[in-house]
């Protein structure tokens, strides 16, 4: 999120003046000079509206959802303070902004506050602060590795006569008679299937056997 909202900042800042710098507000950094922007996360909401996506080639899953958090800009820069965070406000509102906001996927929801509030530089002087306040939206995406079955092996026992099988011994549980006829049968994935087998053209598949005819 942080990210995002300095790259949306930034996007702006610069149709203002080509260098402006922006910093955050708690960090670790040797204060620039005038004229500046700082940024602030008031705070976050907690995470709603999760969207799943389909499954992706590779099988994996695509976790999203929008968050919304307070932000806060300020703009150092004296007595034109307030004019250049207007004249920002104005940009980030601008159809070309909220073009590149949408590249970006975040969008300014609701306007919390905006005015010229001077800060205490020194015991006897002050200096010029515009502040602005606003909704952020943005989304979060996390990518779910899939677990998918692609092959699967069958195995079980041909039980009976092939011409006239005992349907009901065919049911039961096991154990299996010792003489009878085992089978071990691969279904491979789809995708690797170079023709389909059941088109109905082996003899066993066109239902010219008894036992193919007489069980329900």
């Amino acid at each position: 999120m942080i990210d995002k909202l300095y790259l949306m900042v930034a996007e702006g800042a610069k149709r203002i003046h080509p260098s402006l710098p922006i910093v955050f507000v708690n960090q670790n950094f040797p204060r620039p000079p005038k004229p500046y922007i700082t940024l602030n996360v008031l705070n976050v909401d907690i995470p709603d509206h999760v969207i799943y996506s389909k499954p992706n080639p590779d099988d994996s899953v695509t976790i999203s959802g929008w968050r919304r958090a307070s932000v806060e800009i300020q703009v150092y820069n004296g007595i034109e303070s307030l004019s250049t965070i207007d004249r920002l406000a104005l940009i980030l509102q601008s159809n070309s902004l909220i073009d590149y906001q949408a590249t970006i996927d975040v969008s300014i929801g609701q306007r919390l506050f905006f005015g010229y509030v001077p800060e205490l530089l020194n015991q006897s002087q002050f200096e010029g602060r515009g502040v602005y306040q606003f909704e952020f939206f943005y989304t979060e995406e996390y990518t779910d590795p899939g677990n998918s079955i692609c092959e699967v092996e069958l195995a079980g026992r041909y039980i009976g006569g092939a011409s006239n099988p005992d349907v009901y011994t065919m049911f039961e549980p096991p154990p299996f008679p010792s003489d009878s006829l085992q089978c071990v049968e691969t279904v491979p994935c789809p995708e690797s299937l170079e023709t389909i087998w059941d088109a109905g053209d082996t003899t066993w598949d066109n239902k010219r056997t008894t036992w193919d005819i007489r069980l329900p």
